[in-house]
This record gives C-alpha cells, structure tokens and sequence, in this order.
C-alpha cells in the first residue's frame, strides 16, 4: 500500500501548492475568524478567555472544511478518478493519500497558527500542549470525514452545500469533547478523559472513512 499511497500523496500536495496563495487561505481565514469573534465579544480579556474553546473549534472546523471541494471534485472533473478506476491501483490508497493531503494542507498547518491565535484569545502558553493534541484529533477526525462526504457528493450540482451538511453533523461529537477537553485544561481542571474519548473517535475512523469512501468514490464514477 506505501508504494502507492506516497505517490500519490506527493501527487496531490504538489498539485495544490503549485495553486500559489490558495494553500495559505485555510490558515488566514483560521486567524481571521477567531480574530473576528474575540473582537464581537469586546476584546475583554475574561469573557474572551472563556469562549475561546469554542471559537478555536469553530473556527478549525470551518476552515477545514474550505479545502475538501477542491481537493477531491477537482479530480473528478479533470479524469484523474476515472484512471484511478481504470488502473490496478488501490483505491483504498488513493482515498487514504487524498485524506493525508487534506490533513497536511489544513490540520497541520493550523496546529501551527495556534502560535498566532492563541495569544489573541488569552489562551496561556503552557495549556498549548492540550490544545494541540485534542485540535490534532479533531483535524484529522475531520479530514477522514471530509474525505467519504466529498467522495459521496461527486457529480453534485453544488457539493460545497451538501458537504458542510452531511459532515457538520457527524463531526458534532469530536468538537463537543474538543470543546470540553480544552475548556477543562483552561480551568486547571484534568483533560485526559476528554482527548481520551477524541481518540477512541478518531481510531475506528482510520480505517473505516477510507473504506468507505473508496467505496463512495467507485460508485460515483463508474455512475458518471
């Protein structure tokens, strides 16, 4: 499977940086959302503090999910899924590259601007490491189910619309012990449980999201 998986991954990370500014929109408009709502709230360091879980989750969520349409309905409608059909590769691995892509472009980069927002929002230097391992589950979380819906929404007329909508639901629960998880660290109170819980989430995802959008993914384009 890593004979086909790093091509591709190398296909797909390569193919989306060569877009330029468009790499970087992700993480602006991570900043840019948390700076907007700390602003809405007064800019008060107390009652910024204490929304500030919530407004990184939002605001990870929803910047994660800008990238998805492009990254895989691009593809569709250039062919590449349908050689990808055609050849012996392993869908399976194409899927799983495609969600690792997704991941290194949108999770990892803003794991990194937590650098920038988090002095924005009153977040203390030493709560990081919490907040970077629950935002490390929620991202990757996101991007395995980011990866079935946009492979279940190929061929739709307006994707973008139907995946905020079928994946915002199911991702309800990892965003709610994320919440959670770093609202309790900020309180000085024990997080473990909570990014436990993001864990035991996040691990039958790995292998089943990919499967299940291959699955997605050859029904699509075999139907086209």
């Amino acid at each position: 499977m890593r004979h086909v998986l790093i091509p591709h991954l190398a296909r797909s990370l390569r193919l989306h940086l060569r877009r330029g500014p468009e790499a970087l929109v992700t993480v602006f408009f991570f900043v840019m959302i948390a700076a907007l709502f700390a602003l809405s709230l007064g800019g008060g360091q107390d009652i910024v503090a204490r929304a500030a879980p919530g407004i990184i989750w939002t605001a990870a969520a929803l910047a994660a999910l800008l990238a998805l349409e492009s990254l895989y309905h691009r593809d569709y409608d250039d062919g590449t899924f349908d050689l990808v059909l055609m050849s012996p590769v392993s869908v399976f691995a194409v899927v799983a590259a495609k969600m690792l892509c997704h991941w290194l472009l949108t999770g990892l980069l803003l794991l990194a601007a937590l650098l920038v927002v988090a002095p924005m929002l009153f977040i203390p230097f030493a709560q990081l490491g919490v907040l970077i391992l629950s935002l490390f589950c929620g991202t990757l979380y996101l991007s395995l189910l980011g990866g079935f819906g946009a492979c279940l929404t190929l061929g739709s007329r307006k994707p973008g619309i139907l995946l905020v909508l079928l994946i915002l639901p199911l991702f309800l629960p990892m965003l709610l012990l994320g919440v959670l998880a770093v609202g309790a660290s900020l309180a000085g109170m024990a997080a473990k449980a909570y990014v436990l819980l993001q864990f035991a989430l996040l691990l039958p995802a790995l292998p089943l999201a990919p499967y299940a959008a291959s699955v997605c993914l050859t029904m699509n384009v075999r139907s086209s």
